[in-house]
């Protein structure tokens, strides 16, 4: 730039020059925004998890008046991490999972059972591990009949270093669980229902037998006992019997125990025409026959049972049950029946 002419600059010294902008002044420490305010800790629901890390629950829609695609979602990807090493019984990692699921009932409204923490330790067969036992009190009398809803929430673990993430088997039926619970105490219901997340099912249905050994409400009360375990895949995943099955995408799988059979297979039947469900029916003897068991065995000789599943045979038991593979619709249909099949046994009690 040519300088400016002499007379020139002198008039601009005279009149002076365009003042500069004023700099930023520092910010005073008083007036910056003070950090937000640390969340208060987690305290644990049960004795069992004290001293451990506490899992924060995924964001849920607790409003949802039906069971959430979403909700069941963040479930299932939450109880699947890897991070949890598989949630063998017994480990440090299944304790946090109780936690998890206890605080999570008694953010819905349930109650522990008198006397207990909602975790409720046992030990059978050299294994040490707990139930998650919650309650609602129904607007009937006292003494009425009681429904139990559960799903065991313990997986294969950890062996040779992989992960054995059990997502259909069984997140997806705790996931379920959840769920039904949720909606059961939003909408509100006559009938009293305990919801046990079961422990140790993968060694032997250890939990289902040590709450048949000392239940929280006389077995002589329960009306029903619904079983979910392994909801999250299509019907018979992984076999060519599907291919018969009429249906068979929108199919849930079932088995009724023998105690009252022919008037809970109206139940149930009565239930899927409400949803327009399809289902597939496997006899409880012959599904016994086949080595297989489930939490709802040991209740077979005290109430009215119906076990829910997918019986699928892909990925069972692998590496690869892992979240990606999940029908969260299958989920969702297995809950919704279940919902039904409370307010059926409801309706039932009021005739």
């Amino acid at each position: 730039m040519p300088r400016l002419p002499l007379a020139l600059a002198l008039v601009l010294a005279s009149c002076g020059a365009p003042a500069a902008p004023p700099a930023a002044l520092p910010a005073s420490p008083a007036a910056s925004a003070p950090p937000p305010p640390a969340p208060p800790p987690v305290q644990p629901a049960c004795a069992i998890a004290a001293g451990l890390p506490p899992l924060l629950p995924p964001r849920l829609d607790l409003r949802a008046p039906e069971p959430s695609r979403e909700n069941l979602r963040a479930w299932v990807h939450l109880l699947a991490d890897p991070a949890l090493h598989g949630r063998a019984a017994g480990s440090a990692d299944n304790r946090r999972v109780a936690d998890l699921l206890a605080r999570a009932f008694l953010s819905f409204g349930f109650s522990p059972p008198e006397g207990h923490d909602p975790c409720v330790p046992f030990e059978r067969d050299g294994v040490r591990d707990q139930n998650v036992i919650v309650h609602l009190r129904g607007k009937a009398r006292p003494d009425g009949p009681v429904v139990l809803v559960g799903a065991h929430y313990d997986a294969q673990g950890e062996r040779g270093g992989e992960v054995y993430p059990g997502a259909d088997d069984n997140a997806s039926g705790i996931a379920a669980l959840l769920e039904i619970a949720r909606v059961h105490a939003l909408r509100g219901s006559d009938l009293d229902l305990v919801v046990v997340a079961f422990g140790a099912e993968e060694s032997g249905v250890l939990g289902a037998e040590a709450f048949v050994e000392a239940p929280t409400v006389p077995l002589a009360r329960l009306a029903l006992m619904v079983n979910l375990d392994m909801v999250g895949r299509p019907l018979l995943d992984g076999s060519p019997l599907r291919l018969v099955v009429p249906r068979a995408s929108e199919a849930l799988g079932f088995v009724v125990g023998t105690r009252d059979g022919a008037k809970t297979r109206a139940l149930l039947d009565r239930a899927a025409a409400r949803e327009d469900r399809p289902l597939f029916g496997i006899p409880e003897a012959a599904f016994r026959r086949l080595g297989y068991a489930s939490d709802s065995v040991p209740f077979g000789p005290h109430a009215p049972t119906i076990f829910l599943s997918d019986a699928a045979l892909a990925d069972y038991h692998q590496p690869t049950d892992t979240p990606d593979q999940i029908d969260l619709d299958q989920i969702g249909r297995a809950a919704r029946l279940t919902l039904t099949l409370l307010d059926e046994v409801q309706k039932e009690r009021r005739e």
